[in-house]
Parts: structure tokens; sequence; C-alpha cells
């Protein structure tokens, strides 16, 4: 699937799995038509900048693979930073910013592209909120490659024990959330406001339970007041 997304060849699509072929025709389409889209407002780069993190995730959520096939659980340091490209978060930053049109795009970009603390903080938040969430039902379904189990075996601790200073590393990448948010001055204010609502997805998706993964309780109840019961004005 991996090498598929990485060539980002329509062409192959036909040769994979009906499963697979669904969601890599739906992705490559979508960009496709945002590219078409925005390419006359001058704004195709920030098309093929999500692309490249598209196949950064791709590539990420491939080498896991291989380890949960394996049985293999890494340490904690080797998981995180594949883990921090398979949370997706600069794929979902970088694919919000490009209908901003009242931000300058190059500048956007440049600044993406230097790897602020403030994406990498957003990416610690998801991905170890979500390994936390996550955590039970992926060990019943013998998901062994998840950074509470790695810091577990890293460090020769106890389930709990892995949670709380995981949950201590979520709070300083929070902190280091605030502190980018409040600092920088070399974006535009309404990109780091992006991400800043970004983080409030993850508090939506978590706060009581794996609610992106399970979305039929409390999140289904969200997106049905939203689009379908809106409040009237």
């Amino acid at each position: 699937m991996h090498g598929k997304i990485l060539r980002w060849d329509p062409g192959a699509i036909d040769k994979l799995p009906s499963c697979l072929r669904i969601v890599i025709q739906s992705i490559v389409e979508t960009m496709e038509d945002i590219e078409r889209e925005m390419k006359p407002r001058g704004r195709s780069s920030s098309v093929q900048d999500t692309v490249e993190e598209i196949k950064i995730m791709g590539r990420a959520y491939a080498e896991i693979s291989k380890w949960a096939r394996a049985g293999h659980v890494p340490t904690f340091d080797d998981y995180i930073e594949l883990g921090l490209d398979s949370s997706g978060i600069r794929c979902f930053a970088m694919y919000s910013f490009i209908s901003m049109e009242d931000c300058e795009e190059n500048q956007t970009n440049a600044w993406f592209k230097s790897k602020p603390k403030m994406l990498r903080a957003l990416s610690v938040i998801f991905r170890l909120t979500n390994d936390i969430a996550g955590f039970e039902e992926e060990m019943r379904r013998g998901e062994v490659v998840n950074g509470v189990n790695c810091y577990v075996k890293q460090h020769n601790v106890t389930k709990e024990l892995a949670v709380r200073e995981i949950k201590k590393m979520i709070r300083d990448n929070y902190k280091i959330m605030m502190e980018e948010f409040l600092t920088i001055k070399s974006v535009p204010r309404p990109i780091l406001v992006r991400c800043f609502n970004i983080v409030r997805l993850v508090n939506l998706y978590y706060e009581e339970g794996d609610n992106f993964t399970n979305p039929n309780g409390k999140l289904k109840d969200l997106i049905t007041s939203l689009f379908f019961h809106p409040l009237p004005l």
C-alpha cells in the first residue's frame, strides 16, 4: 500500500486489494480535486506539500506494520519518531492550510518545513493520547506496537506507571504548544489558531475513551447535532 502512495501512481491502484483500492483511490482523487481548485488561485504548492506529508505518513505506517507482523515491540525511543509521523498531524495541519488565502502561502510553507516545535508538540499530544486511549483494545487485537507497551518494555515498568509517565510528556507538550502559540511571530496568527484548534479535536476524540476509533457514542451525537440538528440562527 505505502509503495503506491509513495509513487502516487493512480495506474497502480487496480492492482491493490479492493479494501485498499477504495482508500488509495479516495486519497488520490481528493488531492487531485483540491489541486484543480487551488491551482488557479496560485496555491498548488500547498497541495504538493500535503501529498508529501501523506507519503511520509504511509511510510511510517509501513514500518510500524512490519514490527506488528513480526510481533516486535520496539523501544519507546525507536517507536516515538515513527509514531509521530503515523499520527498524521503534520499532514492534517498542512491540509488545513491549503485554502487559507488570507495567509501568504510561501511564508506558511517555509514555517511548516522548518519543523516547528509547535507541530511536533501537537504530534506528540495526539500520538500519545491515542496510544493511552487505545491501549487495551489494541492489545486485545494483538497490535503490540503501542506507545504504552513500548514504554513498558523499554523501562521494565507496569502499565500504570508507563501511563503516568506518558501523561507527563503530554502535559509538557501542551506547555510547549502554549508557549509557541503566544510567542511565534514568523507566521500569521490564523495559522497558529488553526494548529491550536487541532489540539482541541484531540480533547474531543479522547476525553472519554477512544471516540476516534469508536465514534458511535458521544462523537456521533456531536456530529449529528452539528450537521443534522443545528441550532436555529
